[in-house]
């Protein structure tokens, strides 16, 4: 009878064994009850706070937008003139409150510095609700330059850093005169005209022996070029070495650069593998009307023959040669950094001169180089305050 006993004493000495399990248990619970509820109660501030930097990136964005349109019209009652600092709220000194249906959302801030029509620096601060607030605010920089593109402005429909050969019957027409007075040819050596060829100008006809120095002065500087490389890219526009455009591959509208095949600029130390040599030819518009509109700039030679139309800017680094039917409206540049031979126009088209001089269309590249201040390729930076 004495096991049992001892069997019952000893479960009664096992009673409350569960109990700091069971506490221990309920403790682990409370605790991630405890986490889960702050977690709770923090979703809602962390949410506003993405939201209110997202407002802010949009808010800087805007000013970054309202930089580019005051540089773009500097004739506006709130644009910003090229021949002096950008005034207030320009200068970064007042907060430009932006508000839906009269609710405020905050603003930005704008510092435009530098002066001059082609290059400058923006710094757009988004703020959100706006300089303070109850809650604190959100804020969000971005820096970038600002870049216009220029059209050189040559001083004849055609200006050769070298000598121009003109063949026969060929007819170079710069009587325009939109952008004041331009002659028909401009060269730094000797301008020959083949038989029957007409070039006529309101600044003369054939200028020829002229000053170097012009010509550079006209003409696209390495930052520009690289400039134009960089927007290029961007595009998808940028090709390097020999290139051909044609029916099977034919060149789109727009800004066209085409590098060395190092993509060094073009020296006259260059060696002929390096250059970039482009030739456009029968059906080289990708567009329906048949003409090609842009700016054509290569790092060596560009030839375009067969019966291509283009209307904007050709501008070769080094030689340029225009043969066949093709015609161009807009202005020709050739820069004779390598080549000793003469940029050529032999070109008959079956109706019109084979070069017409219109600024007008160069510059815009018939319409489709933009005109307006534009974010330069790669300096776009961003940074949250």
């Amino acid at each position: 009878m004495k096991a049992p006993a001892s069997l019952a004493s000893r479960f009664r000495a096992q009673h409350g064994a569960v109990l700091p399990l069971a506490m221990l248990s309920l403790l682990v619970l409370s605790a991630v009850l405890l986490g889960l509820s702050l977690l709770g109660g923090q979703e809602p501030l962390v949410a506003r706070n993405h939201m209110m930097m997202a407002q802010a990136q949009a808010m800087a964005e805007a000013g970054l937008d309202r930089a580019l349109w005051a540089l773009s019209t500097p004739d506006a009652a709130d644009g910003v003139p090229w021949s002096a600092p950008a005034p207030a709220p320009y200068d970064g000194s007042r907060l430009i409150g932006v508000a839906i249906d009269g609710v405020s959302l905050g603003g930005f801030r704008l510092t435009i510095s530098g002066t001059g029509d082609r290059q400058r620096q923006v710094i757009a601060t988004g703020l959100v609700p706006g300089d303070s607030g109850p809650l604190g605010r959100a804020r969000q920089d971005i820096s970038a330059t600002a870049i216009r593109l220029r059209f050189p402005s040559p001083p004849a429909a055609i200006a050769v850093r070298g000598d121009l050969q003109v063949g026969p019957g060929v007819v170079v027409d710069a009587t325009d005169g939109a952008c004041g007075g331009q002659a028909g040819s401009w060269s730094s050596g000797a301008t020959t005209l083949g038989a029957g060829s007409r070039v006529q100008g309101r600044d003369g006809d054939v200028q020829q022996a002229q000053d170097v120095r012009a010509f550079d002065d006209r003409t696209f500087g390495a930052s520009e070029l690289g400039a134009l490389k960089a927007l290029a890219r961007v595009r998808g526009t940028y090709y390097q070495g020999p290139v051909s455009f044609d029916a099977r591959r034919p060149v789109p509208d727009g800004l066209i650069f085409v590098d060395t095949v190092s993509g060094r600029p073009i020296t006259a130390a260059t060696p002929d593998a390096d250059l970039a040599t482009v030739s456009l030819g029968e059906g080289a518009s990708a567009g329906r009307s048949g003409v090609v509109r842009g700016w054509i700039v290569v790092n060596g030679s560009l030839a375009i023959g067969g019966d291509v139309a283009l209307e904007g800017l050709a501008f070769a680094a080094d030689r340029f040669s225009q043969a066949g039917t093709a015609r161009i409206r807009g202005s020709v540049i050739a820069g004779h950094v390598r080549s000793t031979e003469p940029s050529v126009i032999e070109a008959r088209p079956t109706t019109g001169p084979a070069l017409a001089a219109s600024c007008e269309v160069g510059r815009t590249g018939g319409g489709v180089i933009p005109q307006r201040w534009i974010v330069k390729p790669g300096s776009y930076r961003e940074a949250a305050g």
